[in-house]
């Protein structure tokens, strides 16, 4: 697509999102039919020139999936899943739905339509039990009261769809077991490769830990962490992302967020040159000062911060929420409390640091040959090759 063509197709989109809250991308070859994806529409109303600033794998993912269809034949309506201002009018061949509209969108579709849900995080119902659960044990801790942030609306959406594909673990897949249908696993993207840092110091970065996530403090396991090493002084927690800034958790734990050993950095972004920066410094920089990415969430589809610093040769301390393939190695924290988050903390800082490269670089091989974009994209164009035959 030419450059002009392009910045009528973003034009005429921005036009329609307004408006209708749906984006088209066109398609590339011999039309054979029409799509419907239920996902977010922004990756398609950004000019050439235009920079998005959000390192979040969905927003590649989601371009992916569409040009996927678009190269096969097919022309793709996009909106933005949980807005519910669209009605469709065409007779799509495929729709697929992060969880939140397939029911609703079911009454209009034909029967013919191949209704698909794509697994980016676990079933509804268990997703918001986990982060309840977690909010109890944190007021029966220190009784604080705060509120959830994560939950999500249930619906019958995963009943109505004939597949379902996407991200996650075993863990993350049983959430969906009731509904005993199979699940095609894809791989979740990367934002940024990295060359495994050859020259690390591991024996100075065993005591630095990172926590990078999303929003949610408490459903991923911030409290805990954040807990564990306010008592750890000689330990160090650099936190990226918004968690930390949410202004009940904030207010909470604000003694404790003012430790020395406790950085907050806030989220990262997309620089200029494409590349993630966290607070002004470039990824890497802040990388390096770790030896391991200790998130605790309770909730997740696949962690891409966590498969994200990997990537920089993190090694992984997380649980089996988390969605993170155990082949990857690391450390697993089965339902994880304070006092078990402090125990693996000081005794992962004594491991020996050639020790530590080791298991690292592990770690960073195998995301290197399972979850990339190339990895993503072929395991995507498999499963929407096999559902065009059926």
């Amino acid at each position: 697509m030419n450059k002009l063509v392009e910045i009528y197709w973003v034009l005429k989109n921005k036009i329609t999102n307004k408006i209708w809250g749906v984006v088209n991308v066109p398609v590339l070859n011999k039309k054979k039919g029409d799509v419907l994806i239920s996902y977010i529409t922004a990756p398609f109303t950004l000019f050439p020139w235009e920079k998005k600033t959000d390192p979040h794998s969905n927003y590649w993912e989601c371009r992916k999936i569409a040009r996927l269809f678009s190269i096969r034949g097919y022309s793709v309506d996009c909106i933005n899943a949980g807005e519910h201002r669209f009605i469709p009018h065409k007779n799509y061949i495929v729709c697929v739905d992060i969880q939140q509209d397939l029911e609703r969108l079911s009454k209009y579709l034909p029967a013919s339509c191949k209704k698909v849900i794509h697994i980016d995080n676990p079933y509804s119902i268990y997703y918001n039990k986990q982060e309840s659960e977690r909010l109890k044990k944190l007021q029966e801790r220190r009784g604080a009261i705060l509120n959830p942030k994560r939950q999500i609306k249930l619906s019958q959406s995963v009943a109505r769809a004939d597949f379902l594909e996407g991200f996650g673990n075993k863990t993350v897949h049983n959430s969906y077991r009731e509904f005993g249908k199979p699940i095609f696993p894809i791989p979740i993207s990367v934002s940024e490769k990295f060359n495994f840092p050859e020259n690390k110091n591991f024996e100075k970065a065993r005591k630095h830990f990172l926590y990078f996530g999303g929003g949610g403090a408490v459903l991923k396991g911030l409290d805990l962490a954040v807990e564990a090493f306010a008592r750890l002084p000689d330990l160090y927690l650099h936190i990226v992302g918004p968690a930390p800034f949410e202004s009940d958790f904030t207010k909470e734990y604000e003694k404790e967020l003012k430790l020395q050993n406790i950085i907050c950095y806030g989220r990262p972004k997309i620089n200029d040159n494409g590349h993630i920066n966290i607070g002004g410094k470039p990824f890497m920089e802040v990388m390096n000062m770790c030896a391991a990415v200790i998130y605790p969430s309770a909730a997740e589809g696949t962690s891409g911060a966590v498969i994200q610093a990997i990537h920089a040769g993190l090694i992984p301390i997380v649980t089996p929420e988390t969605g993170i393939d155990p082949q990857i190695g690391g450390i697993i924290l089965h339902n994880p409390t304070v006092e078990s988050v402090m125990k693996t903390v000081k005794d992962f800082s004594k491991m020996p640091g050639s020790m530590l490269k080791k298991y690292a670089h592990d770690a960073w091989s195998y995301v290197n040959q399972h979850h990339t974009k190339e990895t993503f994209s072929n395991a995507y164009a498999k499963f929407i090759d096999n559902i065009l035959k059926l």
